[in-house]
């Protein structure tokens, strides 16, 4: 059975599961994404501000992705993860976009790491940072928020058309079904694009830029409880 899960809805659910949000918490003022942030303001306050937002179709846009991803991601059960090794001495340096192209489809197709966050680490620079439309993030944190906000067994990631891949960057489109890991296991469609930025001397990536084709609202109106992706 597909139900439709409102806004306002999903913040209940949320303020009353908030848990070890502490995933996300950066030493500056924090904000929202995709993968989450812990709340800087009461639960209350953050579920009025959901429900002005219904109400009111002059907010700004930036504002519903803040609110609906902060709630989202602050309800999900962020555990402690083991520390990803980073050697430097490890890195490919320098590969050929042929080589770059299989390892990035590897993770995207074997690997669903927009999910998993399964990354080949080796071809990134350890100091590149991982952004959606709202905030930044370090690649440690964007590895254990990822791991801790899905549920890889009930998402499905898709890549769509290529891997495209230049000296400068790789770029790709995927098609995903996200299940977050709070309660009722919602599950929201999205489409999109990420481009990677290469440096130019060691040919590692230095960024990871995640793009959006619907907005939040648009991207609510696809979840529905109790069924997998």
């Amino acid at each position: 059975m597909t139900l439709r899960l409102p806004i306002l809805i999903l913040a209940t659910v949320a303020a009353g599961t908030l848990q070890h949000a502490d995933a996300f918490v950066k030493p500056t003022p924090p904000m929202s994404s995709r993968l989450g942030r812990s709340v800087s303001s009461s639960l209350h306050s953050k579920t009025n501000d959901i429900g002005d937002e219904i109400g009111s179709t002059s907010q700004p846009d930036c504002r519903q992705r803040r609110s609906f991803l902060s709630v989202t991601a602050t309800a999900a059960s962020l555990f402690p993860l083991r520390a990803s090794a980073s050697t430097t001495s490890s890195k490919k340096i320098n590969l050929s976009s042929e080589d770059l192209k299989q390892i990035i489809l590897s993770d995207i197709v074997d690997k669903s790491f927009l999910v998993t966050a399964d990354i080949t680490r080796d071809v990134y620079d350890e100091s590149a940072t991982f952004t959606d439309e709202i905030d930044v993030y370090t690649m440690d944190k964007w590895i254990k928020g990822t791991k801790s906000l899905f549920i890889p067994s009930g998402s499905r990631v898709s890549l769509v058309g290529d891997v495209d891949v230049s000296p400068s960057e790789v770029s790709f489109r995927f098609d995903e079904d996200l299940m977050f890991n709070i309660p009722f296991k919602p599950v929201c469609s999205l489409t999109g694009k990420v481009v990677l930025t290469r440096d130019e001397n060691t040919g590692l990536i230095t960024s990871y830029r995640e793009y959006w084709d619907q907005s939040v609202n648009e991207a609510l109106k696809t979840a529905k409880f109790g069924k997998k992706a």
